[in-house]
């Protein structure tokens, strides 16, 4: 019995803490209540600043995106990238329709930045949940080592980069490859975070770019 009540008391607090987070965007016209999740990250690591160039990867419907215009203002740019379409935002805002594991895709990206790097790279993309934890996990870990990938030929040394994971059999390795590109690598849950999933988001400070590759 006691079981049963700590189960649905969990079921119920998911409910409620999802639906705070939905009224809070939907009152403060954000598209998602994703958006909280990076504002409390910004908060914690002053990740954008004004005039900044930041790619949104896996960007729709486009909350972190909308933050980030924000963070930039006017002299800044925000380039949103996803297989799905994207309403369009006022300010210095493009969208690229393109898979983040197409090396095509960067492609786009890189001709649209033209002789630029980005200062930081953003993913807050998460696939169709089969509802196989295993599985998804896996899916989701993909994603970020896309995103990984795409980080780094956009951006410029010492730039920033933040990707959603979720933890599982595979992750400390992809930390571990994370903190080779990185100076600083940061676990974070932010409180629109579900306490109960294992979702977390990896905050990378400092990228380290050989002169090699540096454009």
């Amino acid at each position: 019995m006691l079981k049963s009540l700590n189960i649905m008391s969990e079921v119920w607090f998911r409910s409620r803490k999802r639906e705070f987070f939905y009224r809070k965007a939907k009152k403060e016209q954000f598209r998602a209540r994703s958006a909280y999740k990076l504002i409390d990250l910004q908060n914690k690591f002053n990740l954008i600043r004004r005039g900044d160039v930041v790619i949104d990867l896996g960007a729709a419907p486009g909350s972190w995106s909308q933050v980030a215009l924000e963070l930039v203002g006017p002299k800044g740019r925000v380039i949103a990238v996803d297989i799905s379409p994207i309403m369009s935002l006022s300010g210095p805002f493009e969208a690229i329709l393109g898979d983040i594991c197409k090396e095509s895709t960067i492609a786009k990206v890189k001709q649209t930045l033209q002789d630029k790097l980005a200062d930081v790279v953003l993913c807050d993309a998460a696939p169709k949940f089969s509802g196989i934890k295993s599985l998804d996990i896996g899916i989701a870990l993909q994603i970020a080592n896309c995103a990984l990938n795409f980080a780094t030929q956009v951006l410029k040394k010492h730039g920033a980069f933040v990707t959603k994971a979720f933890q599982g059999p595979d992750y400390a390795e992809f930390v571990q490859k994370l903190q080779k590109h990185f100076k600083l690598v940061k676990e974070v849950k932010p409180p629109a975070s579900l306490r109960t999933s294992s979702e977390v988001y990896l905050v990378c400070l400092n990228y380290i770019k050989t002169e090699a590759k540096q454009e």
